[in-house]
């Protein structure tokens, strides 16, 4: 009997766990690569403080139906919701799914316990804004003056 899921079968002599291990780092590490040509188009029209590779990505647990969540903390982006989504998707490639916080809204999110800010913060693989989102690591909460 023939089981596939992920290209790994487990009819005897196919592939061994190690190889479909090997396969797997290199699939989260494109998505991640996905993500990061993103950010670097995405920089070129706004300026953005951080972004980071959250959800199931990052954590490592995607399947072939998972979109790359990044979280993308800069200050021009439009108030209306429809409007920041159409300003974050216009450079977004299939399969990456953008949020957008500016630093306020990223750390009253924190502070409210949103589950993708604190998974961002905790779990998620920085792309950009290292100091930021470690400063809010070890700080829990960086001050929002200035804004």
């Amino acid at each position: 009997m023939r089981n596939s899921f992920c290209g790994w079968s487990t009819r005897a002599g196919r592939r061994s766990v190690p190889d479909v291990l090997a396969e797997r780092r290199r699939e989260r590490e494109r998505l991640i690569d996905l993500a990061r040509d993103y950010v670097q188009r995405l920089s070129a029209r706004l300026e953005v403080e951080a972004a980071v590779v959250a959800g199931s990505v990052a954590r490592g647990d995607f399947n072939v139906w998972s979109d790359v969540d990044v979280v993308v903390i800069t200050e021009g982006l439009p108030a209306r919701a429809p409007d920041r989504a159409g300003l974050l998707l216009a450079d977004a490639p299939p399969r990456v799914q953008p949020v957008g916080f500016s630093r306020g809204e990223f750390v009253a999110a924190l502070r409210r316990r949103n589950p993708l800010a604190h998974e961002a913060v905790e779990r998620g693989v920085v792309l950009l804004g290292e100091g930021l989102i470690g400063s809010l690591r070890v700080g829990g909460n960086e001050s929002t003056s200035g804004e």
